[in-house]
This record gives structure tokens, sequence and C-alpha cells, in this order.
């Protein structure tokens, strides 16, 4: 009885050993990394078999015949090797985090899939930009930095560009300018700051550039003009036509005054230009008509270029232009003193800070003219090599 009892166990065991083993095994890490290497092993192994058997086992390149398992071996090492790419190389990789917000390097594969809040390291590794992507670009609300950690601009993106409301700065941290961009320019309605932090203009922009309705103000900062600009500049013409007071109006800064027989050339420091009368006018009183401003500039704008030659000039007026030598006025000859001293022939007495009594004036320049627009241009010129100090704008006569 012992002994049939004995050799049921044995055969029981016999059955179940092998179970149990296998159980084992298949449990085991070192068994299943083993099977996993042997199973690759062989697959290569017969991916890699070349030898050649039938014509079917090749396709045709370019007329080269290439293995079908070599082109198979090929594409699988590829995948491996992207797969590594993706999951070990740093630059491809949220590198780290702070309080939840992911870094990525400028060249991330994955900042290219990205919808969130993010960092973005430039490629001397300082973080570049904080803010919101979207669709593999900067879109929405962020902060762009330059390399010493100075904000360059925050405000709102569209497509890597400046789009929206925001602010730009200089490269000390110092604001330059605030509100509305387009295409990274200046674009809308902001105010534009220097570099010591006093407010220059308020009002239109186009282009980067002063554009519209605007307020300038001088290096203190104090308001000295409400108008019109153009590509960055006043427009000067506006104020033709205008009596003293409407002047006055819209003009605040400094102003000197010049004075010769009831006649009259008063400089607006701050703008750099200088009106004078219809010679209508008796005294200088609030009813003094402007009939002619002079330009203290030797650039004459033309929508976003800045015309200095005749022969440049010629090109825009449509004709040549003649030149002529002519006496100067009181008030040219008050422009050429501020523009070139040497050559104006002015003898004054200053009875107060900003009045000054002409006791004499006079001397001759040449000056070259055109009209457009209804307004006749002056340029004048105390050389000879086609350039000019200064320009007059009246009305066309």
């Amino acid at each position: 009885m012992g002994s049939l009892f004995s050799t049921l166990i044995t055969t029981i065991k016999s059955k179940i050993t092998p179970l149990v083993t296998k159980f084992k095994n298949w449990t085991s890490w070192s068994f299943i990394r083993t099977k996993v290497i042997s199973a690759i092993r062989d697959f290569f192994s017969n991916i890699l078999n070349i030898k050649p058997r039938h014509k079917k086992d090749y396709y045709e390149v370019f007329g080269w015949l290439v293995s079908r398992r070599l082109a198979i071996a090929l594409v699988v090492v590829a995948g491996v090797l992207s797969i590594y790419y993706l999951f070990c190389v740093r630059s491809v990789l949220p590198s780290s985090s702070t309080d939840t917000v992911k870094s990525y390097a400028y060249n991330s594969l994955l900042l290219r899939f990205t919808s969130d809040t993010v960092q973005i390291t430039a490629k001397d590794g300082y973080v570049a930009y904080e803010g919101e992507v979207s669709s593999g670009a900067v879109n929405g609300y962020g902060t762009l930095y330059n390399s010493d950690g100075a904000v360059v601009y925050q405000g709102n993106f569209e497509n890597n560009e400046y789009q929206g409301t925001g602010t730009r700065y200089y490269d000390d941290g110092t604001m330059m300018y605030t509100g509305e961009f387009e295409s990274n320019e200046f674009s809308g309605t902001g105010k534009l700051y220097r570099e010591n932090g006093t407010l220059e203009y308020e009002g239109d922009f186009s282009l980067g550039m002063k554009d519209g309705s605007g307020k300038l103000y001088d290096v203190s900062g104090t308001l000295v003009y409400e108008g019109s600009f153009s590509r960055d500049v006043i427009v000067y013409s506006e104020l033709l036509g205008m009596k003293a007071s409407e002047a006055a109006e819209i003009y605040s800064g400094v102003r000197t005054v010049y004075e010769q027989d009831d006649s009259y050339a008063v400089v607006l420091d701050d703008i750099g230009v200088i009106y004078a009368d219809t010679g209508e006018s008796a005294t200088l009183d609030e009813e003094i008509t402007i009939g002619q401003l002079i330009v203290l500039s030797d650039e004459f704008p033309v929508g976003s270029s800045a015309l200095s030659t005749k022969e440049e000039l010629e090109s825009y007026f449509g004709t040549e232009l003649m030149t002529q030598t002519e006496t100067l006025s009181l008030a040219e000859t008050v422009a050429l003193s501020y523009v070139d001293p040497e050559d104006a022939q002015l003898v004054l007495t200053q009875e107060y800070d900003d009045y000054y009594t002409v006791e004499e004036y006079g001397g001759s320049a040449r000056m070259f003219t055109g009209t457009r627009d209804g307004l006749s241009y002056t340029f004048i010129s105390s050389g000879t090599d086609g350039t000019f100090s200064f320009y007059i704008i009246q009305y066309e006569e």
C-alpha cells in the first residue's frame, strides 16, 4: 500500500514540476530578458540573411537590387533610433520644470506639438521666453528675455510676432513703448519713451513710426506739441493759415521772437520750425496769421524716405527746379543763424530771454522751388553741391 502511494506521489510530481518550472521561469526577469534578446537576435539574424534566392526577394531601386530583408532591417533600425532620440536625447524632451511650467529647448521637436504655458531656452541655454504656445508657435500672452535676463517684450503674440497689446523695453530693461503692435511694429495707439524714462510721444503709430494724431513731449516729459504726424515727422503745413493764438493752443514749448519794423519771425524751438506772419499784421498780437513756415532741417520727408539733394527733389516734384540767388528775408536770415551762424548777417538786441529786436539783417542764398498739392516748397542752399540747409513751406500763389 505504501509503495502504491509513493508511486502516485512521484507521478503527480513528474507532471507538476515542469509546470512549476515554467511558471518560475516566466516570472523571472533574467529568463524573460534572455528570451527577448534571443528572439531579437534570431529576428535580425533571419532579416539579415540576404543570400540570393529569388528575384522576388529584392526591391529594384534606380537599377540596383536591394534585399527586401535588408530594407526591412533598415526601417526597423531607423525606428529604434527614432524612439531612442525621442526618449533619450535631452534637447527634445522637457528638460526641467519650474512650478509645473515645462521648459523646452528652442529647437525641441515636442514643442511643435505643445499647447500650454512653457519656458523656451535659447541656443545659449538662457530662458528666452516664458508664456503661452500653441500650434508650434508662440501664441497668446508671454514674456521675451535677452541673454542678460532683462525683459525685451511682454504682451500678446501671434505666430511668433508681437501682435495686439504689449510693452517693448530697451536692452537695460527701461520701458521703450507700451500700446498696440502689429507684426512686431508699433501700430495703433501707444506711448513712446526715451531711454532716460521720460515720455516722448503718445498717440497713433503705423509701421513703427509716429503717424496720425499725437502729442510730443520734451526731454523732461513736458507736453510741447499736439497735432498731426506722418512717418515720424510733424505735419508742419497744418500750421499754415493759423492765428498766433491758435498755434499757441497746439504748441506749448519754448518760443523765441525776433522783430524788426513790425515784421516778426517766431521760432518754435522744441519742434525746429520758424513761422512768419503774412505781412498783414501791424503788431505781435493774437491776430497774426501764419503765412510762412521754415523747417530747420536739411532733409525733406517723403513717405519713408528723406530727400537731401536737388536731384532727389527734382525726381519727387517731377520737374527741373530752377536755381536762383535771392536776398534773404528776416525769417530766412534767422533760420540761417540757427543752421549756419557764420553765414548769417544778423545784428540783434536782446530785450528779454525770448525776445530780440533786429537791428540789421541781410545776405543772399541760392534757392530752388517746387510746388505740389497746393503748397510751395523753397529750399535754401548756402553751397553749390545741390544740398540745402533748411526749407520753406507756404501756400502756392
